[in-house]
């Protein structure tokens, strides 16, 4: 029988990009449930009619669903549940709260509550092929040293709480889980498209441009202190078709993969490779970086439209093993590239952008 895919989170970025994978076999597909709250009504129309101009997908293959997973059954009818239960193959829930600044109620109630009803949904389809959860490489919280694809050890401290519910989502959903057939992404930080650059958000990384484009006439700037922690980047078109492989292949089958930088590269260096795209020129001194995050104002903070959480990333010494993904990819074509390429793309993708858009802030 043909794939029948329920997506949640849709119409999110991640689940757009995956639909429109997906849709170059359209024959292989009967179609894509796509679960979206009520507010995000409008938006959703806008994306199916944008995947029939684009695609070769039909109509009737695209089939907006409103629901919440945080509503037991996701407050869908009972005709509808019955319909989706008899003939979804392949689950991919995305819908979460990435909010780094979010309070530990709300992150709860979406990403641990949310995820366990859609794993009790999972439990009621009967051709079931694949769950596919996605995760967070984060969900090792505050742990150093290498971070194992396997590994879910029992963290008890946290950056924030949306790192803290992603791990007690996937905790749950391991309990919960049985003998389902599932697969758990965890990704790094996403970023811009390898080849391209584009992006529809502008967070993680994407402050430092915007930190480098306020303060160009200060140029040359100096470093942020002298830790060169790992920073796991990773473009957003090796997540997707890293997934799209991974969710379909045998080997995929109650696996965890992390889709990370296998080769990471320091802080320090990602900041220096940045500088020298952007301005022409090395970064010149050191500032210590208790005195970056002392200046970093709410008031600054979002005038460089950034979270203040974000700055835990750059410097919290961990390294995420990638021996499943790289084993499972081999011999796929499917590769993250190194993110020295990947800059320089980034940085122009990000100029011309705003260029054409102006100052915003």
């Amino acid at each position: 029988m043909n794939r029948t895919y329920l997506m949640t989170g849709f119409p999110g970025f991640l689940a757009t990009k995956l639909i429109e994978r997906l849709a170059l076999v359209p024959d292989q597909i009967d179609c894509f449930y796509l679960l979206h709250l009520k507010q995000e009504r409008t938006s959703a129309l806008a994306q199916k009619e944008h995947f029939l101009r684009t695609t070769a997908l039909q109509p009737e293959q695209l089939i907006l669903i409103e629901g919440d997973i945080t509503k037991d059954g996701f407050g869908i009818s009972e005709d509808v549940h019955h319909e989706l239960s008899s003939r979804v193959t392949h689950i991919f829930h995305l819908a979460a709260l990435y909010d780094l600044a979010t309070s530990f109620d709300v992150a709860f109630r979406i990403n641990v509550i949310g995820t366990s009803h859609v794993t009790h949904f999972a439990h009621t389809c009967r051709h079931l092929e694949r769950y596919v959860y996605f995760s967070t490489a984060y969900v090792s919280g505050l742990r150093t040293g290498t971070i194992f694809e396997h590994d879910l050890s029992h963290s008890t401290t946290f950056k924030n709480a949306y790192e803290e519910t992603k791990y007690l989502a996937e905790v749950r959903l391991r309990k919960e889980i049985g003998t389902l057939p599932y697969t758990i992404i965890r990704p790094g930080i996403v970023v811009g498209h390898s080849q391209t650059g584009e992006t529809p958000k502008w967070d993680g990384v994407y402050f430092v441009l915007n930190a480098l484009r306020l303060l160009e006439s200060f140029a040359p700037l100096p470093y942020a202190g002298r830790a060169n922690a790992l920073v796991n980047l990773v473009p957003y078109d090796y997540v997707v078709q890293a997934t799209t492989y991974l969710s379909h292949a045998p080997a995929g089958v109650r696996t965890t993969y992390h889709l990370t930088d296998p080769f990471p590269h320091g802080a320090r260096a990602i900041y220096e490779m940045l500088h020298v795209v952007y301005y022409g020129s090395y970064p010149r001194g050191i500032v210590p970086f208790r005195l970056v995050t002392s200046l970093l104002t709410p008031r600054i903070a979002k005038r460089l439209q950034m979270q203040r959480q974000t700055l835990d990333y750059f410097v919290h010494p961990a390294r995420y093993d990638t021996s499943n993904a790289l084993r499972d990819l081999d011999g796929t074509g499917i590769i993250c590239p190194d993110l020295a390429e990947l800059i320089p793309r980034l940085v122009t993708y990000y100029k011309t952008k705003h260029s054409q858009i102006g100052e915003t802030t």
